[in-house]
């Protein structure tokens, strides 16, 4: 079990390290990981020993890239999220099969009614063929079409539980700016109420009210004044409130809700020395841009979730432990400008200057567990 973890978890530049010690050009090895660079001397040159490694894990369902398949990803079990086995257990996928069943059912009923009216069956006088025959028959048929359909939802690939799989196209790129990394977490202000206040109070002082019972009373009774038509006074509380000078304490507190899912900005500004840094780039942002969008399935009916990434800092040949670690993301925005305030291209008609601004979100909700990790 731990050497398949650690299969798992294994990277791109990983498999790099494993196949040649000798240092090198990262773009290609005997476990067939081809990284795609920028710039090429990217590790090599002394102001670019930090990078940053991008791994592309496919769906499942995907019918793109399986020949570059590697090794199954999965989630980190320490996330708060449900798994995707958890996601699609057994509940779900009866309901989604008879829901699917029962839209079945209620189309080929409206179809069947819909086929009678066409051809001039229903109200006829005779009394084999009547309206009451018509929707007898298209209910059966559409009770039919619901099992038959609702069936073959549960049967369906399509609807079966996805995971990913790593590939062996990866992108290196230079560090772009001071790594950065925001934690954001969810708290709202609650009113828990005086009543409730009340209720903690007697149970704080073991027996009864204790030493504030008449406080105690007193302040349960001012708060029934509040309930709607208490009484029969409409603003009883407002009136004992300001005839008195006080005003009931609603024993706020600070509730915690949510964790905020991570997000990361980088900006890249790319000039080509040559040919191959022109191409180099060409295919970094074609492979970006294939990646972070859906596929269809066979029958059109449904998407296909986009691709996820991997992403880590690097330095040198190791990953650098210094900085935050990234938990599975996905790809949201992708701005591309072809030059620069001037455009000009080479003259094979390939740009000067490429500027790529990208956007991922994280998948996964951090926990103390992870953050122990170096999340």
């Amino acid at each position: 079990m731990a050497a398949d973890i650690k299969e798992r978890q294994k990277t791109a530049l990983d498999a790099y390290k494993e196949s040649t010690s000798s240092g090198g050009s990262i773009d290609k090895n005997r476990f067939n990981v081809k990284i795609f660079q920028y710039p090429s001397d990217l590790q090599i040159a002394p102001n670019l020993k930090h990078y940053i490694l991008f791994n592309i894990n496919i769906r499942g369902k995907s019918k793109f890239n399986a020949d570059k398949v590697q090794f199954e990803v999965r989630k980190n079990p320490n996330s708060a999220n449900l798994s995707p086995d958890q996601l699609a257990s057994g509940p779900i996928r009866t309901a989604t099969a008879i829901a699917a069943g029962a839209g079945a059912g209620i189309a080929v009923s409206t179809l069947g009614k819909q086929a009678a009216k066409s051809f001039g069956l229903t109200g006829s006088k005779n009394p084999v063929i009547s309206e009451k025959a018509v929707n007898i028959g298209s209910n059966v048929a559409g009770g039919v079409a619901a099992v038959a359909i609702g069936g073959a939802v549960a049967a369906s690939s399509i609807l079966k539980p996805d995971t990913t799989y790593r590939i062996s196209d990866a992108i290196a790129l230079y560090v772009d700016g001071p790594p950065t990394v925001k934690y954001s977490m969810n708290y709202a202000n609650k009113e828990l109420g005086t009543l409730l206040g009340v209720l903690s109070g007697s149970v704080i002082d073991g027996a009864g009210f204790g030493a504030g019972s008449m406080e105690a009373g007193a302040a349960m009774g001012a708060s029934l004044a509040k309930l709607p038509g208490a009484f029969g006074v409409a603003d009883i509380a407002s009136a004992l409130s300001a005839s008195t000078g006080t005003a009931l304490n609603p024993f706020k507190e600070t509730v915690f809700e949510s964790v905020d899912f991570r997000s990361f900005a980088f900006k890249y500004k790319f000039y080509p020395k040559n040919k191959r840094e022109s191409d180099d780039v060409h295919k970094i942002i074609e492979t970006f841009k294939f990646h972070m969008h859906p596929e269809m399935s066979d029958g059109k009916m449904f998407f296909i979730y986009p691709s996820e990434f991997n992403i880590s800092y690097y330095f040198g040949n190791d990953e650098n432990g210094y900085f935050h670690r990234f938990a599975t993301c996905v790809l949201e925005n992708m701005d591309i400008s072809y030059g620069g305030e001037q455009f000009s291209s080479f003259r094979d008609g390939s740009p000067t200057e490429i500027n790529m601004s990208l956007t991922f979100r994280e998948l996964e909700i951090l926990t103390k567990n992870m953050i122990s990790e170096g999340y």
